[in-house]
């Protein structure tokens, strides 16, 4: 950056009495003026009597015609006014600088054709601790025709601008303005004020020409927080800066590195210093492909920024990018147990990794300090190990739990809906393969039965009958199960008694009545009683006497009154079952032992389920049409009947009875 070369106090150099031909008279009290080899220097103290005076375009005008360069430094009292407006352009002014003023007029050129004809001449401008008065009209005018924006007002003196200063300087409306919208007395309505501004953005895309700041070395926005966030990027879009090599972003309010400085190689090729300290900025976002396109050697100041944390990535990354300085001291590190921290820690001490990843250069991180927890703040990173993080099996950022957690309910969810649906398959297959009674069945009352199951069949399904039971007979003393007695009327039925005489013995004798259902067995008249003796039996016994086998599937209109009031009553066992014949041992096995003295007369309990039916529910009233006599009126009540074994917990209708 360029500075005045001289002294504006110096008194034997003050010029007296040719000042008035060289600033306007209105300034006389104002400025002071030195000249040097053809250069005047003018220092202008601007105080509240003076606001107000000082007008750019009256002297640019006053020194169209001068031979001698001018160079400005304005300083102002209070903030006071001075009229400065933007591009700053004067044929014979290199040098502004400004502080502590309030600028008005800044859209005082726009739109002046006289701005066209004056070449790029200042050097150096530098605006600092000051305020831009806005006003609302001029903004809304500048910004609606900004397609039409020439290359002179947009670039200013972008072909000599050395150094660029804007630090500290706050922008705001004028506050006559702002009452004049509020009033409706303002030319532009609020709508108008906010569609301007949103376009704005889509207008600059459209100019057709780009600003060249060939010359720039230096620019300097440090502590300004009121330009927009879409400044930078505006900037960059439409200008090109090869010669810059140091840009001031400290206390801006940055909350991200851009994409503009994240790539800086393609907007500021010679960069040296990019100064991004003192803002509120949490990760550090480079481009790992800055090993490839950036030649220069740059530092990137992050310090007193958010930075509270540094992943392996984040160090990885400096390590990879050799000409890259990056300076995240004074940060507030949060050395809580995390993923992060506990990789770091292990980084930091251990030198050969560390010198592998190509960290020498930041060996300040070593000596970085904590800020969280309150018992480790002020520690060296270097002096905490991970036991002093107290971390627990698993880190509070670790996903590890959750995903544990996750598959545990999924799985206890998955066995709760096994169990549930197919509970009474559970028990029969640990009974019938692994041999074992799970608890929760209701014992059963021991009786002295000559059979096992009186096996009630059609003669036209002998064949199937015959070889199935004869099967089960044979592998029940193999298998370990109490050894299987059936009553096959084809080969048990005692010769001498009636048909009707055996049917009866033999179903008082039997533990079970395996009804063997089909169409043929419709048909038969003796196999329609010895349906109606097992049911009395079952009505006798106060248990679950009675096993259905559905050996197909039969329509309900076919079916008798007694039959069908019973199907839809009781389950049953098709013969079509994938686990058939564990269902049926199962119905038929005796699985433990209750002393009948003991037993609830009042309460029917069936072969898996705790006591269903009581004598105080509701009866359910079936009348019994057999071929003994009885009244018509006769009644038989659910609650003195056991329910038939429950042996399929999948239910589904089919023609209008239930179906197992």
């Amino acid at each position: 950056m360029e500075f005045l070369k001289q002294d504006f106090m110096n008194e034997n150099e003050t010029i007296g009495n040719n000042r008035n031909s060289i600033l306007p008279e209105s300034l006389n009290d104002t400025c002071t003026i030195t000249e040097t080899n053809g250069t005047y220097f003018c220092y202008c103290l601007i105080d509240k009597n003076h606001s107000g005076l000082w007008d750019f375009t009256a002297i640019r005008q006053w020194i169209l015609n001068s031979s001698y360069e001018f160079q400005f430094d304005l300083k102002c009292v209070n903030f006071s006014k001075i009229a400065l407006p933007w591009p700053i352009k004067a044929k014979n002014i290199d040098f502004v600088r400004v502080k502590r003023c309030t600028i008005t007029g800044f859209f005082m050129d726009y739109g002046n054709p006289y701005i066209e004809t004056i070449p790029d001449h200042l050097r150096v401008m530098d605006i600092s601790n000051s305020v831009v008065l806005i006003g609302l009209q001029d903004l809304v005018t500048m910004v609606t025709n900004f397609k039409e924006v020439t290359e002179d007002y947009n670039c200013g003196n972008d072909k000599t601008l050395q150094t660029l200063i804007y630090a500290n300087v706050t922008y705001i409306y004028d506050m006559d303005e702002i009452n004049s919208l509020e009033e409706g007395k303002s030319e532009n309505s609020e709508d108008e004020i906010i569609g301007a501004g949103s376009n704005m953005i889509a207008n600059t895309r459209e100019l057709d020409h780009r600003c060249s700041f060939n010359e720039l070395k230096e620019i300097d926005q440090s502590t300004s927080t009121t330009k927009s966030r879409y400044f930078l990027s505006i900037q960059t879009e439409l200008s090109t800066f090869p010669k810059l090599t140091f840009y001031n972003l400290s206390n801006t309010g940055q909350i991200e590195i851009t994409k503009e400085f994240q790539t800086w190689w393609r907007f500021f090729p010679k960069m040296e210093l990019l100064d991004l300290s003192y803002n509120i900025i949490s990760t550090i976002d480079l481009d790992p492909s800055a090993y490839t396109w950036s030649t220069f050697k740059i530092k990137i100041d992050l310090r007193y920024n958010n930075i509270t944390e540094l992943s392996q990535e984040d160090l990885e990354l400096l390590g990879s990018l050799p000409n890259v300085d990056v300076d995240i001291r004074y940060n507030p590190i949060h050395c809580e147990c995390s993923d992060h921290m506990i990789e770091l820690l292990e980084i930091i001490h251990d030198d050969t990794k560390w010198e592998a990843m190509g960290l020498h250069r930041y060996d300040y991180l070593k000596n970085m300090t904590c800020n969280l927890p309150d018992k480790l703040k002020g520690r060296k990173l270097s002096e905490i190990t991970k036991s002093d993080i107290s971390c627990p099996m698993f880190s509070a950022t670790s996903p590890a739990p959750i995903i544990v957690l996750s598959i545990c309910i999924v799985i206890l969810i998955v066995i709760i809906i096994l169990l549930t649906k197919f509970r009474k398959e559970i028990f029969i297959l640990t009974y019938t393969r692994f041999h074992i009674i799970l608890p929760c069945q209701p014992a059963e009352v021991s009786e002295n039965k000559t059979y096992d199951a009186f096996v009630s069949y059609s003669s036209q399904d002998e064949e199937w009958v015959s070889k199935t039971f004869k099967e089960l007979e044979a592998s029940s003393q193999s298998d370990g199960y109490h050894q299987f007695r059936f009553c096959l009327h084809h080969r048990d039925f005692i010769p001498g008694k009636t048909i009707f005489d055996n049917v009866i013995d033999s179903v008082e004798s039997s533990r079970h009545t395996v009804i063997i259902l089909s169409k043929h067995f419709l048909q038969s008249h003796y196999c329609m009683y010895e349906f109606h003796e097992a049911f009395q039996q079952s009505i006798i016994e106060r248990k679950r006497h009675m096993v259905v086998v559905l050996m197909e599937n039969i329509p309900e209109g076919e079916l008798p009154t007694d039959l069908k009031r019973c199907l839809k009553t009781f389950t049953y066992i098709r013969r079509d079952d994938s686990i058939f014949k564990d269902r049926l041992i199962f119905a038929m096995s005796h699985k433990g032992e209750k002393d009948a003295k003991s037993q609830n007369k009042n309460t029917v309990t069936d072969g898996l389920d705790n006591p269903v039916f009581s004598s105080s529910e509701k009866d359910v009233t079936l009348r019994l049409e057999t071929s003994r006599p009885r009244h018509d009126d006769s009644v038989i009540t659910l609650s003195q009947i056991v329910p038939d074994l429950v042996v399929g917990h999948n239910e589904s209708k089919s023609n209008g009875y239930t179906i197992a």
